[in-house]
């Protein structure tokens, strides 16, 4: 230390022996600890070392400078010499200072974030300068009071309350009577992860009917629930010992599983029987004396269709679902295991099965109004939210011959990005969240919110809803729960549909600016997914992707009680697919780089006589 004060031209300052006695008592208490008020800033930073001794405190004048001034940037190069970059040692002015030493509890570690890194460093431990945390998902706090509670409960899912029971039970493919007609009727079967929408589509009569299901308002009466129960090899539409819920993902996710195709198939043999029933009771008159020609359309999203194995799975199953329901009976496992055997060999039915993208039977009701021009270049961008999936696709709608419609897809995605899994994203933060702070309360009481993808329910608007008494805190709003779920959704459909379609090279800017794009499903209702209308509508760095929300009105001949006109789009799926005539199904592929050959010149052809 004498050393170092030498090397600066300093005088080590020195205090007496405490233990050695003075011969005149003392007024004051004798002094242990330096006055450092009359150094420069510069001057301490070379006195201070990782280890200070006990004598060397700064006061509490000298702290409060430190504290309101910036610390200097610390010098990043590599083995750089302490004295490198620092100002020449200068000797202040001797002043004399009446502050007092704070308290020595203050540690040097302490002193050290204070004030400029020591050029002088113990050689056990080097300083090193702290890096500034960046704003991360854990930068957040949570106030928790005494009366937290959770209020969004787990509202136990009702049972499935039929319209008529009886139904179900019915096999028959035709309304008796004495046949003097031939007609063909189409099944829409719309077989979204929450619910089943079905309407009935008879082109000869142009009229289309949205078959209800239970008793309930609004279109709620058109929803079934799209889960099946078993007991005992027996299934059944309203209660069992096992419940199989997530009927459709699960298929989609592992479609040669047989286990997961019963369940399937017996949830859309008891659809089927239900539908026709409902048909022969309600319009009897319609068709006691008709022949009718059975055609069954299943939708499924575009991505999933253009599998053609999985395409494949889902025809077949609807198949073997249609011999199912034509026997009588209960619906077993063993009644559909013959039905499959019985697939297999040309029977006479008179049934004809399609599997038809869903997004193209959403167009329907659009490319049939008077807003369809047949000679524009009809491109556009489809956005079905659900309960367990976003659905999105940019494509061009052709006319065809025999009023079919020529589809060409240019990008569709599917992400389970859907309601009950934003939902599931939700309690999962909220039980990582409040684990983290000491409080396990609710962790339980959150598991079982944790809903299949089939539930009705409506969740709140906001995560921050799920509890009364408990806020939240963040660092950087970017990294809330909600924000970041959307910042996935927005992913996928502002970036992998929409801007993908030029950086593809499949469409150009001009094609795209200003193109319509439909919200449907039943997740559009939420206030979180409704933002994606602004992402979409304009963008401040990229002028040209701006979408032009479109809506597809209710069409006068859909016969669907109670519905209100808002709610059609819930129905759009199953009305398309009673009418629709699919042609081509095309997807496009990247358009070639334009290669500029260079222009020859004929003479290139010839030798130049001076050459000879």
């Amino acid at each position: 230390m004498r050393k170092a004060y030498a090397n600066r031209g300093l005088e080590l300052p020195t205090q007496k022996n405490s233990n050695v006695a003075s011969a005149k008592p003392r007024s004051k208490p004798k002094p242990n600890a330096l006055q450092v008020d009359n150094l420069p800033k510069d001057q301490i930073n070379q006195l201070m070392v990782n280890d200070p001794p006990s004598e060397l405190l700064p006061t509490q004048k000298n702290l409060n400078v430190a504290l309101a001034k910036p610390t200097s940037k610390p010098n990043n190069k590599p083995n750089a010499p302490h004295h490198q970059n620092k100002q020449p040692f200068r000797k202040s002015k001797s002043s004399r200072s009446t502050n007092q030493p704070i308290n020595p509890i203050l540690s040097s570690k302490i002193l050290q974030e204070l004030i400029d890194v020591p050029t002088i460093q113990s050689p056990k431990l080097r300083a090193t300068a702290c890096p500034v945390s960046q704003p991360t998902t854990d930068d957040y706090r949570l106030n928790i009071t005494h009366g937290a509670k959770l209020i969004f409960a787990d509202d136990q899912q009702k049972q499935t309350c039929l319209l008529n029971a009886n139904f179900i039970q019915g096999h028959a493919t035709q309304c008796h009577g004495a046949i003097n007609d031939e007609r063909e009727i189409v099944l829409g079967l719309d077989f979204g992860t929450s619910s089943m929408k079905v309407v009935i589509g008879d082109s000869t009569l142009g009229i289309a009917f949205a078959v209800p299901f239970t008793a309930e308002n609004g279109i709620k009466r058109y929803l079934l629930p799209s889960h099946v129960y078993e007991t005992k090899g027996v299934f059944s539409l309203q209660q069992g010992e096992q419940d199989y819920r997530d009927l459709k993902l699960s298929l989609i996710a592992n479609p040669t599983n047989l286990i997961l195709q019963k369940n399937v198939i017996a949830f859309l043999a008891f659809v089927i029987r239900y539908t026709r029933s409902w048909l022969f009771h309600e319009h009897a008159d319609k068709y006691c004396n008709t022949r009718i020609f059975w055609k069954l359309k299943i939708g499924l999203p575009v991505a999933h269709h253009l599998d053609q194995s999985l395409s494949k799975v889902f025809s077949q199953s609807g198949l073997i679902a249609w011999l199912v329901a034509n026997t009588q009976g209960e619906i077993t496992t063993a009644v559909i295991d013959s039905a499959r055997v019985l697939c297999n060999v040309p029977t006479k039915e008179d049934i004809e099965i399609e599997v038809v993208p869903e997004i193209a039977a959403q167009i329907y009701g659009f490319v049939k109004s008077n807003q369809f021009d047949k000679r524009a270049l009809n491109l556009y961008l489809m956005v079905d939210v659900g309960a367990g999936t976003v659905d999105s696709s940019l494509f061009q709608v052709r006319s065809a011959k025999a009023g079919r419609c020529d589809f060409e897809f240019f990008t569709s995605v599917v992400e389970p990005l859907g309601v009950m899994n934003l939902h599931r994203y939700r309690v999962k933060w909220w039980q990582t969240a409040l684990q983290k702070n000491g409080d396990i309360r609710f962790f339980q009481s959150l598991e079982k919110l944790k809903f299949q993808t089939d539930r009705e329910v409506a969740i709140p608007d906001y995560y921050s809803d799920y509890f009364k008494g408990i806020s939240v805190g963040f660092a950087d709003d970017k990294q809330t729960p909600d924000n970041i779920f959307f910042g996935k959704v927005r992913e996928q459909v502002k970036g992998k549909t929409y801007w993908k379609t030029w950086k593809s090279r499949l469409l150009k800017q001009a094609e795209l600016q200003g193109i319509p794009v439909f919200y449907c499903g039943g997740g559009m209702r939420m206030p979180f997914y409704q933002r994606l209308h602004d992402q979409l509508h304009s963008d401040p760095s990229c002028s040209w992707l701006s979408a032009i929300p479109h809506r597809i009105e209710c069409p006068k001949r859909l016969n669907a009680p109670g519905l209100q006109r808002e709610d059609f789009d819930r129905l759009t799926v199953a009305y398309g697919l009673s009418f629709l005539e699919v042609g081509k199904i095309t997807k496009a592929i990247p358009q070639p780089n334009q290669i500029d050959y260079p222009v020859s010149n004929w003479q290139e052809n010839y030798i130049n006589k001076d050459q000879c």
